[in-house]
């Protein structure tokens, strides 16, 4: 049976059918913006507490695995409590200032590949299990997915800025 006009079989009625897709859009979201931001706009901070275009992307790319690897804690042993990152200490530690944004564009498309591939071979009862963030409290699989699609548009928001009349433009 599929969910709809998608294509993947639900598993889990329950799940949003939504999700699967959603999560795969978003990488290929970001690569088409990041394609229309003028080059010398890609270090350019809007205010002072974000990240430039060029540390978004690679942000992104850093956290795909992050972000899947407490999936998989979840799964794999639930109730673990997982680690709390400070992003901006992170982003400074791993050099998201020196990074090519078009590369990092294609590590996010391909780790985003995995995470889809993981979620899309879970068992219904693997949605209920749980971690423990630190400062989030119990998170169970279903809301660590949904979690990428707001942390996706949180950034695809931000990066949006940067286009001006581009993307109306052409209407």
């Amino acid at each position: 049976m599929l969910c709809g006009f998608l294509l993947f079989p639900c598993q889990n009625w329950d799940m949003n059918p939504y999700l699967l897709p959603v999560l795969e859009h978003g990488p290929a979201t970001l690569l088409r913006m990041l394609n229309q931001i003028e080059p010398h706009r890609l270090d350019e901070a809007l205010s002072p507490d974000r990240f430039t275009p060029r540390e978004a992307v690679a942000h992104l790319a850093d956290w795909e695995p992050i972000l899947l690897g407490r999936i998989r804690t979840a799964v794999e042993n639930p109730g673990t409590s997982i680690t709390a990152y400070d992003e901006g200490k992170r982003a400074a530690e791993m050099g998201y200032k020196t990074k090519n944004p078009s590369a990092e564009a294609a590590l996010f498309i391909e780790e985003r590949k995995r995470t889809a591939d993981y979620l899309k071979g879970l068992k219904t009862e693997d949605w209920s299990k749980t971690v423990v963030h630190p400062e989030r409290g119990i998170l169970n699989v279903y809301d660590l997915a949904n979690m990428l699609i707001g942390h996706d548009m949180y950034h695809l928001e931000h990066l949006s800025q940067y286009l001006g009349d581009k993307t109306a433009g052409t209407w």
